[in-house]
């Protein structure tokens, strides 16, 4: 239609062009024969022989009988024509002219293209949805897949959770044993030693005898005073067997936080061994007379109280050794008890129909220590084929495998890191101990110097 309606208005335009209102006859020449010059006349021009143009053929643009007038003439109607009949304003009762019928083209050119303007942004709109949402869709996907954790990096956090409690209930059982062991050395009114030598020796073969004691030792002469005692079979000589009591059991049956005052046999086993380890004849008491000076009521500088003041040096020095024996019972003292159930299923996963519960108890303890937590989590764990079986799992699961392991590796360089801060300790107290002679000696030189005498061996004055 639109097409049609642009043809018709091209015609309308140009077609003029092509209609003249009458034609005009060129001059023939002399040598044609048969006519002179024509006058103005309808029809054809003259024969193919005549050659001349007349100058009224050409005309003038201001003459309308000529051919050019004719056309200015006729370009000129034409020009009022459009103006008047298609761009001006219709009046009242006159038809509609071009400017209304191309205003109304103009505005339905206008509207098809917001339409179809409208219709390509629809495209591009359900376009760029249906992208969006696909790629909602792909990352829902692979958020599902990278955040559905397996059962493998499961134990590592059902494992990994009770270590810090643990780890409290160690520094507990650290500061227990070693307050408990330096009151000791210092002759505590509430310790058996608090008369001294004598009462603790005597509390101490009183235990030996009723929990310790093996008729078998001292080539059988111990049978008469065995005979006082009912030791059990498995705590016979604990109290001197390091191996049997700390080294092999993972857990012990150690733990000062509960309630009550009544010990275990592995709390009782672990004083009595410490009582044969460190400081075995305590310091004797020193009398409170020896310490003040009568005649002025001051603290006394000399005799019994430098002796007693010595007897504090050398039990802070047991006590950096003690320390290190106290972390190892406090590595091996009770766990936290969430972490049994998940510990014993793996043992149980481990060892099969074969492995117990009691086996299980007698390996592990009834609440597994930080020490036994650690040992499953970097040991026993990767010792199941099930575990290399889980990695074949999702890349994400995975790379939290590994990370699970590195934090696993972590703690355990934090342990040994610990474990040579106090080995530092004990190799820095040892040193200062080996050289108490030389710093007497250089001491007395000083001493002798100062007052001018000589000292036996020095060879200074």
């Amino acid at each position: 239609m639109k097409k049609l309606f642009l043809l018709s208005f091209l015609i309308l335009c140009f077609g003029i062009f092509f209609i003249p209102e009458q034609s005009y006859a060129g001059c023939c020449p002399p040598t044609c024969s048969g006519c002179g010059c024509a006058a103005y006349i309808n029809g054809p021009a003259c024969s193919t022989g005549c050659g001349q143009i007349s100058t009224d053929e050409t005309g003038q643009s201001d003459k309308p009988r000529t051919t050019l007038g004719h056309i200015t003439d006729e370009f000129r109607k034409h020009r009022i024509w459009m103006v008047e009949a298609f761009f001006k304003e219709p009046k009242r009762g006159d038809p509609v002219g071009l400017l209304a019928a191309m205003k109304l083209m103009t505005a339905q050119l206008a509207t098809t293209g917001m339409q179809q303007v409208e219709i390509i942004g629809t495209f591009f709109d359900a376009k760029h949805q249906l992208e969006t949402q696909r790629l909602f869709q792909q990352l829902t996907a692979q958020a599902h897949k990278d955040y559905h954790p397996s059962e493998g990096l499961c134990e590592f956090g059902t494992f990994a959770r009770s270590l810090s409690p643990s780890m409290r209930n160690v520094d507990l059982t650290v500061q227990a044993y070693s307050k408990r062991a330096v009151e000791r050395q210092m002759l505590h009114k509430d310790r058996p030693s608090a008369e001294g030598p004598l009462s603790d020796y005597k509390s101490r073969l009183g235990q030996f005898i009723e929990k310790y004691c093996n008729k078998l030792d001292n080539s059988g002469n111990l049978d008469l005073l065995c005979q006082k005692g009912n030791p059990k079979t498995e705590l016979k000589n604990k109290d001197v067997n390091y191996t049997a009591l700390i080294d092999a059991p993972l857990t012990l049956d150690v733990d000062f936080s509960k309630d009550g005052t009544d010990q275990t046999d592995d709390e009782d086993a672990i004083f009595a061994l410490g009582a044969n380890l460190f400081a075995h004849t305590v310091m004797p008491t020193v009398p409170a007379t020896s310490l003040i000076d009568e005649k002025t009521g001051e603290p006394a500088y000399g005799g019994a109280a430098k002796h007693y003041q010595d007897s504090r040096s050398v039990t802070a020095k047991r006590s950096v050794a003690i320390n290190s024996f106290a972390a190892i019972i406090g590595l091996k003292s009770k766990g936290d008890p969430e972490s049994q159930p998940f510990i014993y299923a793996l043992m149980k996963e481990m060892g099969g129909d074969d492995m117990d519960v009691e086996s299980i108890k007698q390996l592990l303890g009834d609440r597994p220590s930080y020490n036994a937590q650690m040992k499953v989590l970097t040991q026993y764990l990767y010792q199941q084929p099930n575990f290399y079986a889980n990695l074949y799992d999702k890349p994400a699961n995975v790379l939290r495998k590994d990370v699970a392991m590195q934090a696993a590796e972590l703690m355990q360089k934090r342990d040994i890191y610990r474990s040579l801060l106090r080995s530092e300790v004990i190799l820095a107290t040892m040193l200062e101990t080996a050289l108490i002679t030389e710093q007497q000696k250089v001491t007395n030189e000083f001493n002798a110097a100062r007052e001018g005498r000589v000292v036996s061996g020095s060879g200074g004055s």
